[in-house]
């Protein structure tokens, strides 16, 4: 078989040479559209070569080449690493405490690696049969210039790369071309395993600054692509307790949305980015490219039609598997702004069930950046089709008829995360008390009664909140009707609540799921203060926002219902966190995954957030006394106002109210898998 060659061929006298070279950035200022082609089309370099006990090694992993064929890998004319077939071992260490026990519940549900434990760490152990290692900037091993006879690796490559790209992850190329313009004196590898279990491993010391070993499995939605388990995943550089600087943040956000009718979508959004970490060449931000209806697996393409800059100059970028790269003329510095256009379409307006509504909602259906990168203001100008009714969060500028839509325009002064946008068949009504207009939208027709009594309790609830953790902090709250069952939402100044809490005695599906209403309705007004005034920087620190406004919650029913009710709310809190504490340590609470029984993965992470989270906030309640617990939580809120949080904050004012040490406490309990006393 004839190999596929780089562009430059290497003579043999010449190839332990090239190996033995740290590959160095041209002379020249790197392109970004070469840099990404480049990344995109991996070749071989020069025929396979024979190996034996080739090591290869990168932060806690090991992977030893026993024997096998090996040849060079280059993006372009540079070399980046190697491809290898044969055989061979990995081991992998975690070292970090905090993980240990995720570690060991996700590689045994979900692998069938052998894992040890040893000297307080805990060793992953597997074979392979093949490995594209990805090491731009770092040298080769060396290994013998004898060619490999009969065999080619350009096939085995091919396939490979066809294999793990369809992992709904963001491309390699993407890392890879962000990392060679915007930081190519850090540290990224990227190590693709095969054999009896697919792995990739990734140490990124520039944006993640971690290193993680995932394993690959069956995407839950298409046959056709896989998705990845983090089995271990330990800061690089950094303390877990430090949330990590983004650098840039996404601080202003115009959106224009356009639904002419039907499926179609029209969106037109200038965003301003604000440098904050480091100088920023490519901007990496989350934007499907594929979307879904809720419950529906109709797949349709959102499309970017282009990005433009404040002249208008068009700007390169690449839109691929829920991921836009974004090529700056400059690079954005500490300090700096730059505002970018990006016009988008797509037939994406699901109406779930075949519903007259539609839903854009806490997703990234706009380009964003990941959690610690939002921090934006908005201002929306939504247009539909009559006679759907449009809703937005913010303050309502204006809502007009214009011809055959019917137009909203709202702005949110404060920065925010998790906008949405929703229309559909609705009547709503609103009401005004002490500077606070609450609106309650019913579907399908207008639910007078539903809409007044949820009015009512929503005032009663934001009356009760902002007797302990300060004024409500948006003057226009939107509580709106999804027409289903069971849950709730809770966007900036929005609140989506399925149809039992609108009739709660009307059929069987209502009256079941209507029980706990009271509670899930003041929990979803909670995060108002939990999620949007505190603000969480990443999925580790969910629990500032789940947590805290559960514990709320109960004790808006115990005020509410009285102390019975919230002493079952508590009994309810402790049976879930004991049956799940075990599993892993409430900030990893997302990394729980169990590819054979996907239910009680679900119900472990929910039982960490929703229930040994407020169990531990109780027990401090109870510890320190009521009126203490009410100070923490307003000076929590006070001193984190419009901020991001961390749990590290939130001990640091605990210590500051009880003058106590609450690390022992922290470190068993929360970064732990202990449960508290009381």
């Amino acid at each position: 078989m004839r190999e596929r060659m780089c562009p430059v061929s290497v003579p043999a006298a010449i190839f332990v040479a090239l190996l033995l070279t740290v590959a160095r950035p041209a002379s020249s200022e790197p392109v970004f559209s070469e840099v990404l082609t480049h990344w995109s089309s991996l070749a071989l370099q020069g025929p396979g070569r024979e190996v034996h006990d080739l090591r290869l090694t990168a932060g806690h992993l090991a992977l030893v080449l026993t024997a096998g064929t090996a040849a060079p890998v280059c993006a372009g004319g540079e070399v980046v690493g190697l491809y290898f077939r044969g055989t061979g071992t990995l081991e992998y260490v975690s070292a970090d405490l905090v993980e240990s026990s995720i570690v060991s519940y996700n590689v045994g549900n979900n692998t069938k690696l052998t894992l040890q434990t040893a000297d307080n760490a805990l060793k992953i152990g597997s074979t392979f049969d093949e490995v594209l290692w990805l090491a731009p900037g770092t040298a080769l091993p060396a290994f013998p210039t004898a060619e490999a006879t009969n065999v080619a690796l350009s096939g085995s490559l091919e396939r490979h790369l066809k294999r793990f790209g369809e992992i709904q992850t963001a491309p390699a190329a993407h890392q890879f071309a962000a990392w060679r313009l915007n930081g190519p004196d850090r540290s990224l590898i990227r190590a693709e395993i095969g054999g009896g279990e697919d792995l990739v491993y990734l140490l990124d010391a520039l944006e993640a600054k971690s290193e993680s070993l995932m394993s690959v499995s069956k995407a839950r939605t298409f046959a056709d692509r896989r998705e990845l388990i983090v089995l271990s995943d330990q800061p690089v550089g950094r303390p877990r307790q430090d949330p990590l600087v983004p650098p840039f943040l996404l601080i202003d956000v115009d959106l224009a949305v356009t639904a002419p009718g039907g499926e179609d979508l029209a969106l037109s959004v200038t965003e301003t980015f604000a440098g904050v970490g480091r100088a920023t060449q490519v901007l990496r931000l989350d934007l499907y490219d594929t979307m879904f209806g809720r419950g529906e697996l109709d797949p349709r393409r959102l499309v970017v039609k282009g990005v433009f800059d404040e002249a208008g100059k068009a700007v390169p970028f690449d839109h691929a598997k829920d991921e836009l790269l974004v090529a700056l003329a400059a690079p954005l510095a500490p300090g700096g702004q730059v505002k970018l256009r990006f016009e988008i379409q797509g037939k994406v307006l699901y109406r779930p069930a075949g519903d007259n509504f539609w839903e854009l909602g806490v997703e990234p259906w706009f380009p964003q950046p990941d959690l610690a990168g939002q921090y934006f203001k908005v201002h929306t100008t939504v247009r539909v089709k009559k006679p759907f009714v449009p809703f937005a969060p913010g303050v309502t500028v204006r809502r007009i008829v214009e011809g055959d839509f019917n137009l909203l325009e709202t702005r949110l002064d404060e920065p925010v995360q998790f906008m949405v946008v929703l229309a559909g068949n609705y009547a709503f009504e609103e009401e005004t008390r002490d500077g606070i207009t609450v609106r309650v939208a019913s579907y399908g027709g207008k639910s007078t009664i539903g809409i007044r009594k949820l009015a009512n309790l929503a005032h009663k609830i934001i009356d009760y909140y902002s007797g302990f953790m300060g004024p409500f902090p948006f003057k226009e709250f939107n509580i709106v009707e999804i027409d289903s069952w069971g849950f709730g939402q809770a966007p900036p100044g929005f609140m989506f609540i399925t149809s039992e809490a609108f009739n709660p005695i009307g059929g069987k599906l209502n009256q079941l799921f209507s029980k706990g209403i009271n509670e899930r309705f003041s929990h979803e007004i909670a995060h108002q203060y939990w999620g949007h005034v505190v603000k969480m920087p990443s999925g580790e620190e969910q629990w500032l926002t789940e947590s805290f406004a559960e514990i709320c919650a109960g004790l808006f029913i115990r005020d509410l219902r009285g102390k019975s009710d919230f002493e079952g709310l508590v009994a309810t809190w402790k049976l879930r966190a004991k049956q799940a504490s075990a599993t892993a340590p409430i900030p990893l609470a997302n990394r729980i995954r169990n590819s054979s029984d996907r239910f009680s993965a679900f119900s472990a992470r929910t039982a960490l957030l929703y229930s040994k989270g407020p169990s531990i906030l109780n027990s401090i309640r109870q510890d320190i006394g009521e009126r203490p617990f009410l100070i923490f939580l307003n000076s929590v809120q006070s001193n984190l106002r419009w901020r991001f949080g961390s749990t590290k904050m939130v001990e640091v004012v605990l210590e500051a109210v009880t003058k106590k040490d609450w690390q022992p406490f922290f470190a068993a309990n929360y970064w732990g898998t202990g449960m508290p006393a009381k």
